[in-house]
C-alpha cells in the first residue's frame, strides 16, 4: 500500500509541469518578449508562468525560462530566470534577470509556481515566492525536489532575499516492487514577530516522514515514523541564510 501511495505521488510530480504550462496568457507573453527582444526559441515556452498579485491593482507576476544551453536531447538544457512585474496588457513595471542558473538534465526541471502567500517581511515590504520542481528519472531510486525563491519589488527592478532554498524533497531507494525506504520532507514558512537588520525572521518548519516497506508472507507491509523540525532563517548580507 506505502508503495502505491508513494508511486502516486510521484506520478502527480512528473505531470505538474504540463500543467504548469497553461498558466500563461498567450497575448500578455508576445508583448513581453517584444519588450525583451526575446523570440520563443530562446525560451522554455512551456515552463513559462503567470499568477496576478492579489495585493496590487493590475499587476502580474511572471517567471519567463531564457535559455543558457540546449543540448540535443530536449531535457537537457540550462536556464536563467526573468522574473517581472506586468500590468494586463503584458507592459513590464519591474524587471529582473535572476543570475542563478538551473540545469534539466538527469534532474528534470518540471515547472515553476508562483507563490503569493501573505510574506511580510519588513515594513511595508511583501515578498513572493517562485517554487522550482525537480523530478529524477530513476525508478529504482526516486527523487523529486522543490526549492523556493523570494523577491520584492525595489523601483523598476526587484530585489532577490531567498536563492534556491530547498522546501520540498522526496528520495527512495526500493527494489522496483516493495522492500525499500523512503524519505519525504515538506517545510513550511512561518512568520514571526522577531526581526534581524529589519527584516521578518523566517521559522521553517519540516515535517520529515519515512516509510519503510517490506513483503511479509506476499503482502506489502510499511512503517511509517515521522519527526518535525524546526530552523530559523535570518536577513543577513541582504539575503535570507
Amino acid at each position: 500500500m506505502k508503495k502505491n501511495i508513494f508511486q502516486i505521488i510521484l506520478m502527480m510530480s512528473l505531470f505538474s509541469g504540463t500543467i504548469a504550462a497553461q498558466d500563461i496568457d498567450s497575448v500578455r507573453l508576445t508583448h513581453i518578449l517584444n519588450s525583451l527582444k526575446l523570440d520563443k526559441t530562446k525560451i522554455k515556452e512551456e515552463l513559462c508562468t503567470e499568477k496576478k498579485m492579489p495585493n496590487v491593482e493590475d499587476s502580474y507576476i511572471v517567471v519567463i525560462p531564457v535559455v543558457v544551453n540546449q543540448d540535443e536531447e530536449d531535457y537537457v538544457f540550462t536556464v536563467q530566470n526573468y522574473i517581472l512585474i506586468t500590468d494586463r496588457n503584458g507592459t513590464i513595471k519591474n524587471k529582473y534577470l535572476d543570475p542563478t542558473e538551473l540545469n534539466s538534465d538527469a534532474i528534470s526541471l518540471r515547472s515553476f509556481a508562483i507563490d503569493t502567500g501573505l510574506y511580510n517581511i519588513s515594513t511595508n515590504i511583501r515578498a513572493f515566492g517562485v517554487k522550482a520542481d525537480f523530478v529524477g528519472s530513476s525508478r529504482p531510486n526516486p527523487y523529486a525536489s522543490g526549492t523556493l525563491s523570494m523577491y520584492y519589488p525595489e523601483g523598476k527592478a526587484l530585489k532577490k532575499v531567498l536563492d534556491q532554498f530547498e522546501m520540498d524533497s522526496t528520495t527512495g531507494e526500493w527494489d522496483t516492487r516493495c522492500n525499500g525506504e523512503f524519505k519525504d520532507d515538506h517545510s513550511y514558512i512561518i512568520m514571526t514577530t522577531s526581526k534581524t537588520n529589519h527584516f521578518t525572521d523566517l521559522k521553517i518548519k519540516t515535517i520529515s516522514v519515512t516509510t519503510i516497506n517490506k513483503e511479509v508472507k506476499g503482502e506489502c507491509a510499511g512503517k511509517e515514523t515521522s519527526k518535525t523540525t524546526y530552523s530559523t532563517l535570518k536577513f543577513k548580507n541582504g539575503k535570507y541564510q
